[in-house]
């Protein structure tokens, strides 16, 4: 392993309207790298912020930027700085990386699960899915539920349907939903989202970073976004098999597709087996031992 002298410095940055993905992400990563490297963390950080940052680094550096949009200022900057980038595929050169994690497409090295940072605690014998009398159903439409989704979702499930047993709803703050059904248990800080998704049989998900967590455990998932680039994952992950996409103006359809996952035993077990293992990668340790890996050789590659 490198030496700790090797520095790292993230910046990233979460906000209602972009969502917590980026800050999770990069949060997971610092605490991984952190053990072997010398590291920083920054959040919501503005421009002149990064850029005194970035002059500040006299000897070979890694800088890691996981934002929704990116300024090419720091192009500019002295080539003994390296950087990667997370979800971009624009800007490209030499000393810069681009990993894609929820990049679904073939047409890249860094694309794909095998770069989600999936927590560590995941990777715990998991509870296999299987057909039961009443199921535990998680929904999420992200950290923020910024197009305000989750309620119009909820009012449109009966509760009342003794399949169900449990809802488990991830939402963005405290007394955040005015329904009080017993059957709905609100998640404002998941503190261990093993235990949440190893206890979920169905899940109704964005098709952001929890979609991709859902997808670990090989939970039957039903999309639900009316985000472009989320629609667009979306439609990826249906054509692959693993779930159906519908947007938020089709609840009728996805309560069709909820109702057939709860009724029909052969349709829960073939959602179950066509995840395989698709999704069940290290993307940490991947992506450290990247890091290690241009360290070692100075260079991007």
């Amino acid at each position: 392993m490198i030496e700790k002298k090797r520095k790292i410095i993230i910046f990233t940055c979460h906000s209602k309207k972009i969502g917590l993905g980026h800050f999770v992400r990069s949060q997971r990563l610092y605490h991984e790298l952190k053990k072997n490297f010398k590291c920083e963390f920054y959040v919501n950080k503005n421009k002149d912020f990064i850029k005194k940052q970035l002059n500040k680094q006299n000897n070979f550096a890694l800088i890691i930027f996981d934002f929704k949009k990116y300024d090419k200022f720091f192009l500019k900057y002295k080539k003994n700085l390296h950087f990667i980038l997370f979800d971009q595929n624009k800007i490209k050169k030499k000393n810069i990386i681009s990993f894609n994690p929820l990049n679904l497409k073939k047409n890249g090295n860094f694309n794909g699960p095998k770069w989600f940072a999936f927590s560590n605690n995941f990777f715990k014998k998991k509870n296999k899915k299987f057909f039961k009398k009443k199921f535990n159903i998680f929904i999420s439409q992200g950290g923020t539920d910024s197009n305000k989704n989750l309620k119009k979702i909820i009012n449109s499930i009966n509760l009342n349907n003794p399949k169900i047993d449990r809802v488990f709803v991830k939402v963005p703050r405290l007394r955040y939903l005015e329904n009080n059904n017993k059957k709905i248990i609100n998640l404002f800080n998941i503190n261990n989202l093993f235990n949440i998704l190893n206890k979920t049989d169905i899940a109704i998900s964005g098709c952001g970073n929890f979609s991709f967590e859902i997808n670990f455990f090989k939970i039957p998932t039903i999309y639900i976004s009316n985000e472009q680039d989320e629609i667009k994952r979306g439609k990826l992950l249906e054509s692959k098999g693993i779930g159906n996409f519908y947007k938020i103006n089709n609840l009728n359809k996805m309560i069709t597709e909820l109702n057939l996952i709860m009724d029909n035993k052969n349709y829960y077990e073939k959602m179950v087996s066509k995840r395989g293992n698709y999704f069940q990668q290290n993307g940490l340790a991947n992506i450290k031992k990247k890091i290690n890996k241009i360290f070692k050789n100075n260079e991007i590659k």
